[in-house]
């Protein structure tokens, strides 16, 4: 485990431009500014540590006897995350939301090459019905995708298609 996974080095250094020039390889960036847990609660930890000076996504993190209310930054491919369990890099964790402690909606038809599962971050008030933030639950996993309406309608579907297959 990085000793920049456990400190926030966008607390560090204000400098977006520079230091997230790696993650913009399309000329752009993409900040969540808004994240609902499954039953609508507010995932931005407005109170919490900042990346660059944007509040993080809180997500309640549980691997065996370990529980903490993990920081991940907005910053759609940046990996860097504020936490201080040591949680085992490789191992499948439960995600949560902090708020109800609802278990985060898996998401049908992704899974990880080691196995894992992907779990919604929704971007919208609509949950289900909206845009999402796919993260999976490996630990030290960073692979996460971001998902339209029509693009969870068409994983769905082609889920269907395979299983009458």
């Amino acid at each position: 485990m990085s000793d920049n996974q456990r400190t926030n080095p966008f607390d560090r250094d204000q400098q977006t431009d520079t230091r997230l020039d790696d993650l913009s390889t399309k000329g752009y960036l993409v900040v969540v500014t808004r994240a609902f847990g499954p039953t609508g609660e507010d995932l931005i930890a407005h109170d919490g540590p900042r990346f660059s000076g944007e509040p993080g996504v809180r997500i309640r993190v549980k691997q065996g006897e370990l529980e903490e209310d993990v920081i991940v930054s907005p910053f759609h491919g940046d990996s860097s995350k504020v936490f201080s369990e040591p949680f085992e890099s490789g191992k499948p964790c439960e995600l949560y939301c902090p708020v109800s402690g609802k278990p985060l909606d898996r998401i049908p038809g992704m899974a990880t090459d080691e196995g894992g599962d992907y779990y919604a971050v929704y971007l919208t008030e609509k949950l289900g019905r909206g845009e999402l933030v796919a993260v999976n639950n490996i630990w030290g996993n960073a692979s996460s995708q971001m998902l339209s309406e029509d693009e969870m309608l068409l994983r769905l579907a082609d889920k269907q298609d395979d299983a009458s297959s």
